[in-house]
């Protein structure tokens, strides 16, 4: 990478992370999550479902982040939930969440 191609993708990361700061600071942030339910989780869906509960109460300490849960499964099925701020809402929603079988849709 040559010294003029460093320096601008610098000041671009400079800039990205600052938007996001101000963003934050205007009333917090809002993230996506969003997971592979097909058959091909369910050996260790229950493992991962302990994990991301823990990630979202770990965001729900910080404060001011909402997460949207979206998953796929089965033949064409794509779900997203409502912007959710409430850990234990979140994880109440994540437990109802079942694997099926269906193709990856990555």
């Amino acid at each position: 990478m040559d010294r003029i191609t460093t320096n601008t993708t610098a000041t671009a990361v400079d800039a990205f992370l600052k938007e996001i700061q101000s963003a934050m600071v205007k009333g917090g942030g809002r993230l996506i999550f969003a997971v592979d339910a097909t058959a091909s989780r369910e050996a260790t869906w229950d493992a991962a479902c302990k994990l991301q509960v823990d990630m979202f109460r770990a965001a729900a300490a910080i404060g001011g982040l909402e997460i949207q849960l979206v998953y796929y499964r089965g033949i064409g099925e794509c779900r997203a939930s409502k912007w959710v701020g409430d850990s234990e809402l979140l994880t109440r929603m994540m437990e109802k969440v079942m694997c099926r079988a269906g193709e990856t849709q990555i």
